[in-house]
């Protein structure tokens, strides 16, 4: 099964997330205009962009999450079905971003500059782009294929106690990380198995991917807290603008 078919578990997964919220707003309240979220899923980073007042647009590859931010903002803000590697929305912004390892799921360079290209294409020319990815963890990366490892805290779902377990299958070569979650239901494991895939960036390469697409980057930063970026960052994110 595709993770991204299920907007509920991937709800209740996130409920709790809020370090990356105080992010997105104090960068989307310095540029004070339009926005634009790329890989938008159940519109969890909109509610803070709608609280600034700001003209929010989401694109959004799943039919399902797309409906289920629907849903949760009452139809506040414009959402649309689209794949960020590829669209056109006839129109600038002043803030673009893409939260949470969402450009993790361009699995090519190829993939990756697209989506940067389209990004240029839709930026204001003092319009602002923050990306926001991990960095690419060995320990994480080269685990035991057959050993089961803790990917979430616990959650409630379907009246249950939950936590989602996985495994991963990591290809040095294509840097594509395999993950297979299951759930346990109060301590015994759901049949069901979701997959995905994730390309590892390194930060070396994100550098040259955004010169190469015609960004300048501003900042880049360590964590969500905004510390400088070092060789001890667990996350790599940047602020850009055109060049």
């Amino acid at each position: 099964m595709d993770i991204y078919s299920n907007p509920q578990l991937y709800d209740s997964i996130h409920k709790n997330y809020k370090w990356d919220l105080t992010l997105i707003k104090t960068f989307a309240k310095q540029n004070m205009g339009s926005v634009l979220e790329l890989a938008s899923g159940t519109g969890r980073l909109a509610y803070p962009i709608l609280e600034l007042g700001l003209d929010y647009t989401g694109l959004e590859l799943s039919k399902s999450f797309l409906q289920m931010a629907n849903k949760k903002l009452k139809n506040k803000g414009k959402f649309f079905i689209g794949d960020m590697r590829k669209f056109n929305l006839k129109s600038t912004f002043d803030f673009i971003f893409i939260g949470f390892n969402s450009f993790l799921h361009n699995l090519t360079i190829k993939d990756a500059k697209s989506c940067l290209r389209c990004v240029l294409n839709h930026l204001s020319p003092k319009g602002k782009f923050l990306l926001s990815i991990f960095v690419p963890n060995p320990e994480f990366l080269y685990r035991d294929e057959n050993k089961l490892y803790s990917a979430t805290d616990f959650f409630q779902f379907e009246n249950s106690q939950c936590r989602i377990l996985e495994t991963n299958d990591y290809d040095s070569e294509s840097q594509i990380n395999k993950l297979t979650w299951y759930i346990e239901k109060n301590g015994k494991m759901d049949s069901k198995k979701y997959k995905y895939s994730m390309r590892m960036f390194y930060p070396h390469e994100m550098d040259i991917l955004f010169q190469e697409q015609g960004f300048i980057i501003e900042d880049k930063f360590g964590d969500y807290n905004l510390s400088p970026f070092n060789q001890e960052s667990g996350m790599q994110i940047y602020l850009c603008r055109k060049q």
